[in-house]
């Protein structure tokens, strides 16, 4: 028996969405993530990934059902630790991203952030930490 705790190995962010060929389009195109996997004939679950983070998209019967973290009183459904968020935004919106709210500083946690909303309306945070006297 091995005398080192358990470890977490990988995350994956799960969303409904309405339409699972659209939002994995809108992801690839638009938020730059890679589909790495379609399950189902036809597909209705998908595993997408951008820099080794993975996300998972299922399609819902009841589109009407899908209820993102903000409609409750939630910020984000998924947010983002980054290297770069000014340049990262300026992809986003290159491309056509719908923007939440633009970098903004949060003096709070020292962090620069920005939000992007996807097809069925879950939010999407990407921070850069900012530390004192410098970037990141």
């Amino acid at each position: 028996m091995s005398s080192r705790a358990p470890e977490l190995l990988r995350c994956a962010p799960y969303l409904p969405v309405a339409d699972l060929e659209a939002a994995t389009s809108h992801y690839d195109e638009v938020l730059g993530f890679q589909v790495d996997y379609l399950g189902g004939a036809p597909p209705h679950f998908a595993i997408l990934s951008r820099d080794g983070l993975a996300l998972m998209l299922r399609a819902v019967a009841d589109a009407d059902s899908i209820c993102p973290n903000d409609r409750q009183g939630g910020t984000w459904d998924v947010f983002y630790w980054v290297t770069d968020a000014a340049a990262l935004y300026e992809e986003f919106c290159s491309r056509g991203a719908d923007v939440v709210y633009e970098p903004t500083f949060q003096p709070e946690y020292a962090m620069k952030e920005f939000a992007v909303r996807d097809l069925d309306g879950h939010v999407l945070g990407f921070g850069q930490s900012v530390r004192e006297g410098g970037s990141n």
